[in-house]
């Protein structure tokens, strides 16, 4: 079967080439009488336009960037899952690439996306500095953030207060009497989930006198990483009562560590963990941990994103960017004990 093109439509209905395309595209007006011509030689044809064609006349390709630390995080699936639940009504798709925690990477990925035909990216912060905040506040289209702030008139941030559900976990473990509280605590060089919620953590102990500086380690988010970062704490003269961990696969690998050194969890060491992914469920025991809402993430940063770009193709200048801090919440589950009595 010979395949119909823009060519053969525009013959049988009588008009050029271009007008077909502006039918199709609404890009400029076209009578209602010509509209109707073009629509039924199109609707005969059973003709599909071509989707690359058509984004590139329009300098449109209905793709947004989305770049992320991690592929194998379940945090970040989880804040994708909120972006698929609304991109496809919106006619989008999304182009996902990783930097594995690598602010060099996140800088290149941001470069090669710039050169790519999408309409916006949307960037999850790991660790940040100012020539990666640089290369995003040059980027050609809309872009929006998801964690670390940055001083921008342009890039909106969708966050949670880190620093206060950081203070909140460790007040929870104080209010449950415990005064050794360990923290196996994220790179400083990521603002949102390392320098945040090691600095609210460390405002709740110093407030109450009970913060020691030798309980500290860091790990990269892994359950390796958690083991590891235990196995460290472990060894040091003075055992925690309770350790705080800056997410829950770290709690989990330092739990396991902890059992498989023969302490009992809670009962010789309590712990807690930030995130509230599925793991924290489905491991014995079930772990305390501050729930975050990731796919709510990701459906705030897709509207916004999506919002933004309507705007640019309007010719609109968008309203000054704000900052969306979406709410968190202590969940407590078996991991923890009180310690008080």
């Amino acid at each position: 079967m010979k395949k119909i093109t823009i060519n053969e439509i525009a013959k049988r209905s009588g008009v050029s080439k271009a007008t077909v395309s502006r039918v199709i595209n609404n890009s400029k007006p076209v009578s209602d009488e010509v509209r109707q011509r073009v629509m039924t030689e199109i609707d005969k044809a059973n003709f599909v336009p071509n989707a690359l064609g058509r984004s590139l006349s329009l300098k449109k390709s209905h793709q947004i960037g989305v770049i992320i630390p991690d592929l194998a995080n379940p945090v970040f699936s989880r804040i994708i899952a909120g972006m698929e639940s609304y991109i496809r009504s919106e006619n989008y798709s999304l182009l996902i690439t990783a930097t594995d925690f690598n602010i060099d990477t996140g800088i290149k990925h941001i470069q090669i996306l710039n050169e790519k035909a999408i309409d916006g990216l949307i960037f999850l912060a790991g660790a940040m500095n100012e020539e990666l905040i640089k290369e995003l506040k040059a980027f050609h289209k809309p872009v929006v953030v998801i964690g670390s702030d940055l001083d921008s008139d342009t890039i909106p941030i969708i966050e949670i207060d880190n620093k206060k559900a950081a203070c909140d976990a460790a007040n929870y473990l104080i209010s449950l009497g415990h005064k050794k509280i360990a923290m196996i605590r994220g790179p400083l060089s990521d603002r949102y989930a390392g320098k945040e919620r090691f600095l609210g953590y460390q405002e709740a102990l110093i407030e109450k006198g009970i913060y020691q500086k030798n309980f500290v380690v860091e790990g990269k988010y892994s359950f390796g990483h958690g083991y590891q970062g235990m196995k460290a704490l472990l060894v040091k003269k003075q055992l925690p009562t309770a350790v705080f961990c800056a997410n829950d696969l770290m709690a989990v690998g330092a739990m396991k560590c902890s059992i498989d050194n023969g302490y009992k969890v809670p009962e010789d060491i309590s712990f807690i963990g930030f995130d509230d992914v599925e793991i924290a469920r489905m491991y014995n025991p079930t772990l305390t941990t501050i729930h975050q809402p990731f796919e709510e993430k990701g459906l705030q940063a897709t509207k916004k994103i999506i919002n933004m770009i309507k705007d640019q193709n309007d010719k609109k200048v968008s309203e000054k960017s704000d900052i969306i801090v979406l709410p968190h919440e202590l969940i407590v589950r078996q991991s923890t004990v009180d310690i008080s009595s």
